[in-house]
């Protein structure tokens, strides 16, 4: 074998080696929370979302909601579409009796880009399943524990 030949194989395996991550959008849902609070505060709490990806998807849904009594009740503090390739939304919540746990949760539906309406993971979105119901994904669940002083 020649030199050439192999160095044009070697060549194209690289091309395609480094063509690979182009491809594979990152997408990223989170919640910044404490893991505990004392009974009768306040707590901030920072949900972020946001993509990688090059081929024009954006933040389609961005929802957030907290549960001061364990998740019986919620309120919103965030019902946002059409935004950039990233977005936070922070929020001051009281929290309950010790013993209580207050919870966080946020939904989020990437779209706009090739994939189509896909979730954080890059799954597409059962607009009449999952979305809805507030399950993960597409959605994510942050629990804070209330502890006594």
């Amino acid at each position: 074998m020649t030199i050439r030949p192999l160095f044009t194989r070697l060549l194209a395996g690289m091309l395609i080696l480094s063509a690979v991550p182009a491809f594979a959008a990152k997408r990223t849902v989170a919640i910044d929370a404490p893991a505990r609070a004392v009974a009768g505060t306040k707590v901030m709490v920072t949900v972020t979302a946001g993509t990688d990806a090059a081929d024009g998807e954006k933040i389609g849904f961005f929802h957030a909601e907290y549960s001061v009594d364990g998740g019986q009740k919620w309120t919103g503090f965030c019902y946002d579409e059409k935004l950039g390739t990233k977005a936070t939304r922070s929020v001051t919540i009281p929290v309950g009796a010790k013993g209580s746990q207050a919870k966080v949760r946020v939904l989020v539906a990437f779209r706009g880009g090739k994939a189509g309406d896909v979730d954080f993971n890059g799954a597409p979105i059962k607009w009449d399943g999952s979305w809805g119901k507030w399950e993960s994904p597409p959605a994510k669940l942050a629990t804070i524990d209330v502890v006594a002083l």
